[in-house]
């Protein structure tokens, strides 16, 4: 399906899906979708251990990831970062909307720590969904993920607001 241009409050959206027409439970008669623009932004501070010799290398950055939905709840949205070249944290994101334009929300974190940032030891994982009405906000606050190997030395903590934008 190509973008369009959606027209809200006055402002051109680029990039918005078009209204697709979907048959009915009935069968007979068509509806249009509800699309959705959400947005997961915030925070992060990453921690990788060096040992009990040497300091650890602390990073620290922005969250920023937008996708269009619609109530078939597909993956929409997904970002990751690196720290200390042995750490990777992801975010894995699905949505679907509701006939009144709220978005059900549902995120994925996932802590990485290996030899590389590109290894598959996947050492804390942390599932959450929330439900956001149309043009509000929904914030989740110091969201921690820990490396249970080492004492929890190794970690990440995340902020995250989630919009649901026109």
């Amino acid at each position: 399906m190509l973008a369009a241009a959606t027209t809200a409050a006055g402002l051109m959206v680029a990039g918005a899906p078009a209204a697709v027409a979907t048959p009915s439970a009935a069968g007979s008669a068509a509806t249009a979708s509800v699309w959705r623009n959400i947005a997961l932004t915030g925070t992060y501070t990453i921690r990788d251990d060096e040992g009990i010799f040497a300091a650890g290398t602390y990073c620290s950055g922005n969250v920023a990831s937008e996708g269009w939905v619609n109530e078939v709840r597909t993956p929409s949205v997904w970002w990751e970062t690196t720290c200390g070249g042995e750490i990777r944290v992801e975010k894995h994101v699905s949505a679907e909307t509701d006939s009144t334009g709220g978005v059900r929300i549902h995120v994925t974190l996932q802590f990485y720590e290996g030899t590389n940032d590109t290894n598959t030891d996947l050492d804390a994982e942390y599932n959450f969904n929330r439900y956001v009405p149309a043009g509000q906000t929904s914030t989740v606050s110091e969201i921690t993920l820990r490396n249970g190997e080492n004492g929890g030395k190794d970690w990440a903590k995340l902020n995250l607001v989630l919009h649901n934008n026109r």
